[in-house]
């Protein structure tokens, strides 16, 4: 297994190196530019932490963490193809796996997109007190599926963006009076 190894290094080190460094590059464009979005819609005060910075802020983790695995994902055939492992089966079995999951998975589809609404509509972002159904809390955190209240007491409530219906944010009632 060792010889192994150091004949597919020898033999390949150039892609090897050329796969680093397309994950290193990759990885830095996608951190960079999504800073540079956040930045932009920084307005530099360090004391208030507006509306806009925090949804621009959710939005940059959630694009960083899918560029991630697009990122992982790509390299990952790379480094099956230095293996000569044929990748195309694995890329036409993904499309066949992911057209029967996208069938049976509609809910998940639907969490997807209510959570995509809900940042892109600024219904609420993290920081934010809000009432959803009969959960009261603050928003912790705001992923593509579910979003997580913690309240007062202490407890931690996850619902699921495809169920939320109607949301009441105090936060914001707030900011406007």
């Amino acid at each position: 297994m060792k010889e192994f190894i150091i004949t597919l290094i020898k033999g390949n080190s150039v892609d090897i190196i050329g796969i680093f460094a397309l994950f290193l590059l990759g990885r830095m464009i996608l951190i960079s530019v999504v800073k540079r979005l956040v930045k932009i819609v920084d307005d530099g005060d360090d004391s208030h932490v507006s509306q806009k910075e925090k949804r621009a802020q959710t939005l940059g983790d959630i694009i960083v963490t899918t560029g991630n695995i697009v990122i992982y994902v790509v390299i990952l055939l790379m480094v099956l193809s230095l293996f000569d492992i044929d990748i195309r089966p694995i890329l036409a079995g993904a499309g066949v796996i992911g057209l029967a999951i996208g069938f049976g998975a509609q809910s998940l589809v639907k969490d997807f997109v209510s959570g995509l609404f809900i940042l892109v509509e600024n219904q609420y972002g993290i920081g934010d007190m809000v009432k959803i159904s009969s959960f009261e809390g603050e928003v912790i955190r705001i992923t593509m599926r579910s979003t997580v209240l913690r309240n007062e007491e202490g407890k931690t409530y996850y619902i699921s963006n495809g169920l939320i219906k109607d949301v009441t944010n105090m936060s914001q009632a707030k900011n406007t009076q």
